[in-house]
């Protein structure tokens, strides 16, 4: 038994010897399996690598050319969409620029007109502040109205009439005649010192002072034509004078601080205060019923000349009807001729015929009557006519 336990022993030794070289074949192997692995896995990598970035690179070419191709396919798609916009934005640039050529331009223009206009206004002040300016200037408003009003001078109004006032004379810039006989007295008044002045006051204060002196002013001018007394001057005048003041704005800004001015003119100096919009309105209704006047008087005049020309009528048919009847006696007188001439002149006449004295062809033809008559007049009026003449008074008498 110990024998064979050293002889399993040695058998054992021997197997794990044997075991440990196989197991170092073993690892050997694999280390070179692994080693081969390795290697065709390097290999298959490398050449799986090449592989797909070869088709990588191919299909990034295909993929760049595709996407060029369709960049420049979408690029000139979205050059023929812009290409519109383009022109009418550069058309609308081009409009721009000349527009703001145009409105320099005219800002230059427009800035030398207003100073021209400043400069005006300037003048036109400085002149009215002028007491002979301001008159001519309130004359011509009011002939303005006056002849925009349909009203013709020397017939319908007269102007700068001098009047005789007893201790003294005046001079109103116009006399309107109003049918019926009425003459109204109109005077214009512009007082545009202290009204002027209150535009360019610095303050409210100073402001107010001289729109009170410039409603004064006009209280003042009411005065002055209230005393005068033309109603008592000028035959045919009412109990008032009309006050022509040429802007509304200077009778408003003085009723603003006195507004009991055109009822205090009235009232105590019997003077109507009026601006261009109420003097137009009365002279207009003036001239309405001067045309109505001169509308009755022709029509009076056409029913006497409608009477006239009837009579006339009346007259000239009696005597075509004078006419008629003297061409029925002509007709009858000729009918009568050419009877007798048929009946007793013509046939002694073709005895000659017969006795050869005549030849055929220069016989005597046969005269023809006339049958017709003239129309005799039958209107009623005509008929009456008081003139019938005679074709030998006809002929021998004047056309009425």
């Amino acid at each position: 038994m110990r024998g064979e336990r050293e002889a399993v022993r040695r058998e054992l030794a021997a197997v794990k010897a044997d075991h440990e070289a196989r197991s170092e074949e073993l690892a050997e192997a694999r280390k070179q399996i692994e080693t081969q692995f390795k290697g065709i896995a390097a290999d298959v990598v490398k050449t799986n690598s090449a592989t797909l970035l070869e088709q990588a690179k191919e299909q990034f070419e295909n993929q760049r050319q595709l996407s060029h191709t369709d960049l420049e396919k979408r690029q000139k798609a979205i050059d023929e969409l812009v290409k519109p916009v383009k022109e009418n934005l550069a058309k609308f640039e081009e409009q721009v620029v000349a527009m703001e050529k145009d409105r320099k331009g005219a800002y230059d223009v427009l800035r030398n007109q207003v100073g021209q206009l400043r400069d005006t206004a300037q003048n036109l002040s400085e002149a009215l502040r002028s007491p002979q300016m301001r008159g001519q200037w309130g004359e011509q408003q009011l002939r303005n109205i006056l002849e925009l009003s349909g009203l013709s001078e020397r017939i319908d109004f007269v102007e700068q009439d001098t009047i005789d006032l007893g201790e003294g004379r005046g001079r109103p810039d116009a006399v309107v005649h109003i049918p019926g006989g009425l003459e109204v007295v109109i005077d214009a008044k512009t007082p545009l010192s202290s009204y002027l002045d209150a535009h360019h006051a610095d303050d409210d204060q100073r402001q107010s002072e001289f729109l009170n002196n410039h409603a004064n002013t006009l209280m003042g001018h009411a005065k002055t034509l209230g005393d005068r007394d033309y109603a008592a001057a000028v035959d045919g005048s009412p109990d008032f004078v009309v006050m022509f003041v040429p802007a509304e704005p200077i009778l408003d800004a003085a009723m603003d601080v006195k507004p009991t001015l055109w009822e205090d003119a009235w009232q105590k100096h019997r003077v109507l205060i009026a601006t261009p919009g109420l003097l137009l309105a009365f002279l207009r209704t003036v001239a309405v019923a001067w045309q109505q006047q001169d509308l009755q008087e022709n029509a009076q005049k056409i029913a006497d000349g409608a009477a006239d020309l009837y009579d006339s009528l009346r007259v000239y048919a009696g005597h075509v009807d004078g006419v008629g009847k003297g061409l029925n006696r002509a007709v009858d007188a000729y009918n009568r001729s050419i009877g007798s001439l048929e009946g007793r002149v013509l046939p002694r006449a073709r005895k000659f015929e017969d006795w050869g004295v005549v030849p055929g062809s220069k016989q005597i033809e046969s005269a023809t009557s006339v049958e017709a008559i003239a129309r005799p007049v039958a209107a009623p009026e005509l008929v009456e006519a008081e003139a019938e003449p005679s074709v030998q008074e006809l002929t021998g008498a004047e056309d009425d």
